[in-house]
């Protein structure tokens, strides 16, 4: 697997999303930055974050938007990291941005 030593994805979002941009970089331990634009934001992961990236390794990125209710975050950005290979993809991580600044770091979207 050829591992991305920087990555960054732009969009121009859509309707109330803005744009968007994710950004960031891995190192031998897994993710070791991570940045993202979204909402009029920037916001950073930190290192508690990033600790539940530790170890993972991607190849894969795709960055989706849903507007969200108010009452759970709002508007909310969704980052899949994956890891695949011709076959598919073997194993994913998920950063959930909402507008509201909260991100989480999940295994699975349930």
């Amino acid at each position: 697997m050829l591992t991305l030593d920087a990555f960054e994805a732009r969009s121009p979002g859509i309707g109330a999303s803005g744009p968007v941009a994710v950004s960031g970089s891995q190192d031998t331990h897994g993710v070791s930055r991570l940045l993202v634009s979204a909402f009029g934001k920037h916001m950073e992961l930190d290192a508690a974050l990033l600790d539940k990236l530790h170890g993972f390794h991607f190849n894969g990125m795709q960055i989706s938007y849903e507007e969200g209710y108010e009452e759970l975050g709002g508007r909310t950005l969704y980052i899949m990291l994956s890891k695949g290979f011709t076959s598919g993809v073997v194993s994913r991580k998920f950063v959930v941005v909402t507008e509201d600044g909260a991100i989480k770091v999940r295994d699975d979207l349930r």
